[in-house]
């Protein structure tokens, strides 16, 4: 029979590799962007708080006496990669990135809520406190995204108009 706390646990796991695949994610665009250094230096805060969240989730698994997924996380870092690669091929790179990094991080806002709401209703507030430690860092990365893509394409159809120069990345 599952219980509150199994259904709590799995959800758990696949924040954990959730982030995990943030975590390559971030890590490919930053690599590749050359031209857009407040984006990146906004992705590289956000790797930080990223690798800080995956230690938040790991913690609330081991107090709960488990841990994370390696096969979950091995399945995230194959998405993360191949979502990488579609977007490597694309010459308008740093748009198709922004915008999939915005569409990830309100996913990551929704998990969240959820796994707030499920904390609290199986009795774990602890974990509840660091999901909605982690909810505010996710809500401003989006945030941030929004306020800016439009700065972003204007910077990207600038370049784009001229000669020999790169505006994918």
């Amino acid at each position: 029979m599952t219980t509150a706390r199994d259904v709590l646990l799995d959800w758990l796991r696949n924040a954990h590799a959730m982030e995990v695949h943030s975590e390559e994610m971030l890590k490919s665009q930053m690599r590749r962007i050359e031209h857009y250094p407040q984006l990146r230096e906004r992705i590289e805060r956000h790797l930080t708080e990223t690798r800080e969240q995956q230690a938040m989730l790991a913690q609330c698994l081991k107090q709960l006496g488990a841990e994370p997924s390696a096969i979950k996380e091995l399945g995230a870092r194959f998405a993360a990669l191949g979502q990488g690669l579609f977007q490597v091929t694309a010459a308008d790179e740093i748009i198709k990135s922004a915008i999939s990094a915005s569409a990830f991080e309100r996913m990551e806002i929704t998990v969240y809520r959820t796994l707030i709401a499920a904390a609290k209703t199986s009795g774990e507030d602890d974990v509840a406190r660091i999901c909605q430690t982690i909810l505010p860092q996710e809500q401003a990365m989006a945030d941030w995204l929004d306020q800016h893509l439009p700065e972003l394409v204007e910077q990207y159809m600038a370049r784009v108009e001229l000669p020999n120069v790169t505006a994918k990345r």
